[in-house]
């Protein structure tokens, strides 16, 4: 499945952006995606670098083969992906607690 350019939804299953970049560390392991939370014809776009653990991929979903385990408080907080020959400040997900 290609998923450069796929809807990106977000854990409730509404669409939330799109993935436009794949940032690998030095062994060639994704480490990050960069999501575009459009906009209307690029006013008010933003891109943001998330863990490549946020994404969940399920290729036999057609609605939704990607989703994006960030919560829209997480997404609202995180600083905003702009140059790509810069290091990118990345957002994980919320740990679980231990189970007990």
């Amino acid at each position: 499945m290609a998923v450069l350019g796929r809807p990106i939804a977000g854990p409730e299953g509404k669409d939330i952006g799109r993935l436009i970049d794949v940032l690998v560390n030095d062994a060639g392991e994704p480490v990050a995606g960069v999501i575009d939370f459009g906009g209307f014809m690029g006013v008010g776009a933003r891109k943001i670098a998330v863990d490549w653990k946020a994404l969940r991929f399920a290729p036999s979903d057609k609605a939704h083969p990607i989703t994006l385990e960030l919560t829209p408080d997480q997404i609202k907080a995180a600083p905003e992906y702009k140059n790509p020959n810069a290091a990118a400040a990345v957002v994980t997900p919320p740990t679980q607690p231990a189970s007990q």
